[in-house]
């Protein structure tokens, strides 16, 4: 099993001794770390209504593609579907900790380092969708702000990413974030009613 994805369950023999669990496993991790997350949604999809339980894997990946394609009620609901021995289990409940923060609009929950594949891809992902809305949000941010927002570990993280992304920092404080190519194409061409309402609830949960 890889050992870069989750740990199983180490009471369900499916999970432990099925090639075909392992092999469904591999392509499940294959699909996020290519971006397919349409297919995996799909596959993971079948295999739970085809399969019960389904995998633990199932139920992770597909948490994992959810909150990647930004479908978060999909993800809230898929969670109150995972039975509870899969809940207790450490490599889904410390994605869910990631997850739930996401859905809550929420500073982003960081589980603590190594971070397993499933779990580096969703903070990505989620770390770039609130850059995003910092710029389209934020005339200036602090530092220290931008870190606890973003779950960034040190104040080095932060600059790194302030720097990759072209942005100001005045004084090594003060943070100007500069508008993106997609911030400014929306507005220029008005912003939909749905990203207004994403916007107003950021700024108020943030």
């Amino acid at each position: 099993m890889d050992v870069d994805s989750t740990t199983a369950v180490g009471s369900n023999p499916k999970l432990n001794n099925s090639p075909d669990t392992e092999a469904q496993e591999i392509l499940y991790l294959t699909y996020l770390k290519k971006g397919l997350i349409t297919q995996l949604i799909e596959e993971a999809t079948e295999e739970e209504l085809t399969t019960f339980p389904a995998s633990i894997d199932c139920y992770l990946h597909l948490l994992a593609a959810y909150i990647i394609k930004d479908e978060l009620d999909q993800a809230r609901l898929l969670w109150m579907r995972v039975p509870p021995i899969y809940q207790n289990d450490p490599a889904i409940s410390r994605l869910w900790t990631l997850a739930r923060s996401v859905i809550l609009r929420e500073p982003l929950a960081v589980p603590s380092r190594p971070l397993s594949t499933p779990e580096t891809l969703v903070l990505e992902s989620a770390q770039d969708r609130t850059l995003s809305k910092i710029s389209a949000t934020y005339q200036s941010i602090s530092v220290e702000q931008l870190r606890v927002m973003c779950g960034y570990t040190s104040r080095d993280d932060v600059i790194a990413c302030v720097t990759s992304r072209g942005w100001t920092l005045e004084e090594g404080e003060v943070v100007r974030p500069v508008r993106g190519l997609k911030e400014r194409r929306e507005g220029e061409g008005g912003v939909s009613l749905s990203d207004l309402t994403s916007y107003v609830s950021f700024l108020e949960t943030m």
